[in-house]
């Protein structure tokens, strides 16, 4: 039977807005969905050019045999631009997006109530990577004094007109600093959407990789829980489909030269997609209270690491069933309709997540889809799309078709089964459940349950506002730090277990990150192996964007400064390749270190830990609230919390961001460092930022 009432406290989707391939808004998404539109296709032109990056041998260097995606066109993005009053070329992709998607997520509410809620409405989005205008259109900022000084040292003919070419080529129109400037920082896009509407509360991007949005979400409702928002602007976005993407997941060999087929036996990878999808959530007391639309019930959130395993990029039976067991916990879970799986296109991940649907969800079949059939694996994005799709077919009672199965990679024997055609969903006494996965890099999985909302016919209890006891409180059970010079490639190999080949691949914020959270645990006395391993999280503090992952671009945007001078002869053009050389190759290693996210993964692999793992990124305020996040986590949720920050600063004339030494604070509840008898250094006390 299912679990009623509802709590006043309970979150519910309020708004909804979206900017996705072919769909510029949710009725246009529907549309697509119900048709089983296919927007996946040929990258065009103007974003970058298959004649330099593409090539079908999937073994030559530094080239994607992939060059098919999910994109918005830029003309849709201008004409969003005029509706938004914005300068198409001083706002990137990822800017114009949210901003629209919020929009349309606002634009439904209660405008009295809207109004006063506005001081204590925050934004907390899903993101895991640059906008593709900051790797793509500034490339050359990064690398102009190299290319200078190499082209003067090598003593090639026509030096003056082989650097007016570069420069012609590169800058077709001035580049406007400011805009550069403002695109080095992700977080410029919450300041926009707080500034375009008047929004006064707490915001950060949430990096869990391809799991990133429904960890923003995690987020959001513990800060609604929690009462430190009134309103959350939440959701996930991706805008970046630049080839150095394409290059890596070429090189893992995890992406499909033609298109997505989730649970097909003829699948042979993901396909890459963009754009942007945007919640409203607000407390269900609150949303019956200003007479709002209800979309939906976020009954429960349930997310793990895979702790030890065999890569960061492999899924894990044990870590994905981990997510389910957390959802349900005080759910039924024979009573799901639906699961909007992950569903990526690979063999390997999806073939894992129907073995861990066989083992979680024993005794019933259920229906199951993946929207990237269709809009390609958004990332960052992914899981807030796969929410909005089931939050369409849960207001419309129909689910949408998965038209392109030809051979289910489900049997008669698995629990999961998929529909060819829509099925229209007959109304029934109870509410409607249905279940949505997101799985990231750095093997974190996050499974959240949505239920309808049926007001006529279930009692809603008002909760009072619960305190926080003394014992609750927050305090500071260890501490470490690691400096770059402390790494020596041998000694992280021995005591980290990390192949000697692989250092050179892996960012050095990565390792550091690794050597503090040691040290927090020697200094502290505290030992790592006798702790219960599915309580520890680990929360990092740190702006989006590794040198790593830019170095792997100042690899590969050879080929640009290539073309730029084509008129050379072969001769010197061969000697630029030394240019190239100076950046690490891209290899199966690349992709574990170039992510904010697996930072925090990694730490959870090396010492087996089974709680959250994710990346806070706020500006310059990332330490604040990082902290801040990671206090309510264990107020909620006994455990330890591994928090790593570390030292940063704007380079505006390079337009990098500057990293140093990495820290490391171990974090508990009062009551359980009394209970286990850990060091108490600190009790945190009131902790305030500003996005």
């Amino acid at each position: 039977m299912r679990e009623k009432p509802y709590h006043g406290n309970d979150i519910c989707i309020v708004g909804i807005g979206c900017v996705l391939p072919d769909a510029s808004n949710p009725l246009e998404f529907w549309r697509n969905l119900l048709a089983g539109k296919c927007s996946i296709r040929k990258i065009p032109e103007e974003r970058w050019s298959s004649r330099l990056y593409f090539s079908s041998d999937k073994k030559e260097t530094d080239k994607t045999y992939s060059n098919v995606a999910a994109f918005v066109e830029n003309e849709r993005l201008r004409a969003l631009c005029d509706k938004l009053d914005l300068d198409f070329s001083k706002n990137n992709r990822l800017q114009i997006m949210a901003l629209e998607a919020t929009r349309q997520a606002l634009a439904g509410l209660n405008s009295t109530a809207l109004a006063e809620a506005r001081k204590k409405t925050s934004v907390f989005l899903g993101c895991m990577e640059l906008d593709e205008a900051f790797i793509s259109e500034k490339f050359y900022l990064h690398n102009e004094k190299l290319w200078r000084e190499f082209i003067v040292k090598s003593k090639l003919k026509n030096q003056k007109k082989i650097l007016k070419k570069l420069e012609e080529y590169f800058y077709k129109d001035k580049p406007d600093t400011e805009a550069i400037i403002s695109s080095v920082l992700t977080t410029s896009v919450i300041s926009l959407i707080k500034q375009k509407f008047n929004l006064q509360g707490e915001g950060a991007l949430i990096d869990a990789a391809c799991a990133s949005s429904l960890a923003a979400i995690d987020v959001a409702n513990m800060a609604l829980r929690s009462y430190q928002a009134d309103l959350v602007i939440t959701g996930g976005m991706e805008s970046n489909l630049a080839p150095d993407t394409f290059v890596m997941f070429s090189k893992i060999g995890a992406i499909s030269a033609t298109g997505c087929l989730p649970f097909d036996k003829r699948a042979d990878g993901l396909s890459q997609g963009e754009g942007t999808v945007v919640f409203a959530l607000q407390r269900l007391e609150d949303a019956v209270r200003d007479k709002n639309k209800i979309y939906g019930i976020i009954k429960s959130i349930g997310a793990s690491s895979d702790g030890r395993s065999s890569s960061l990029f492999s899924p894990s039976l044990g870590g994905q069933v981990l997510a389910y067991e957390r959802a349900y916990k005080k759910l039924e879970k024979n009573s799901v309709d639906y699961i909007e799986c992950h569903g990526t296109g690979t063999e390997i991940g999806d073939g894992m997540e129907v073995r861990s649907l066989n083992s979680f969800f024993k005794n019933k079949k259920v229906l199951i889809g993946s929207v990237k059939s269709l809009v390609g694996h958004t990332k960052g994005a992914a899981g807030a799309v796969g929410l909005l799709k089931c939050v369409l077919m849960m207001e419309n009672k129909i689910i949408s078709p998965s038209k392109y199965i030809e051979l289910p990679l489900t049997s008669k024997d698995d629990v999961a089964y998929l529909n060819k055609e829509p099925v229209t969903i007959l109304d029934k006494e109870e509410s409607l459940r249905f279940g949505v996965s997101s799985f990231g890099f750095g093997n974190i999985n996050y499974h959240l349950v949505l239920d309808e909302f049926k007001k006529n016919e279930i009692e809603i209890i008002k909760l009072e506002k619960r305190q926080v006891k003394e014992e609750e409180g927050v305090v500071i059970i260890g501490s470490g730090s690691a400096f770059p010079e402390d790494i020596d490639p041998v000694l992280f190999s021995a005591k980290f277990k990390i192949p000697p080949q692989s250092i050179s691949s892996i960012d050095q914020m990565q390792l550091l990150a690794l050597a503090s959270a040691a040290d927090a645990f020697e200094k502290s006395g505290i030992n790592a192996g006798f702790l219960d391993k599915e309580k520890v999280s680990v929360v990092v503090a740190s702006s989006l964007g590794l040198d790593s992952a830019l170095a792997l671009v100042e690899r590969i945007r050879y080929f640009e400064f290539k073309n730029a001078l084509s008129f050379l002869d072969e001769k010197s053009l061969n000697l630029m390749i030394d240019i190239k050389n100076k950046f690490p190759e891209v290899t199966e290693d690349t992709g574990h270190g170039i992510l904010n996210n697996v930072i925090a993964g990694r730490i959870c692999n090396v010492f087996d830990f089974k709680g959250k793992n994710f990346n806070v990124d706020s500006d310059f305020n990332s330490f604040p609230a990082a902290l801040k996040i990671a206090t309510g986590e264990l107020r909620e949720r006994d455990g330890i919390i591994i928090l790593i920050f570390c030292d940063e600063k704007l380079n505006e004339t390079k337009t990098r961001v500057l990293r140093t030494n990495v820290s490391c604070l171990l974090l508990s509840t009062l009551a359980s460092a009394k209970k286990n008898n850990y060091p108490i250094h600190k009790l945190i006390k009131k902790i305030t930022y500003h996005e």
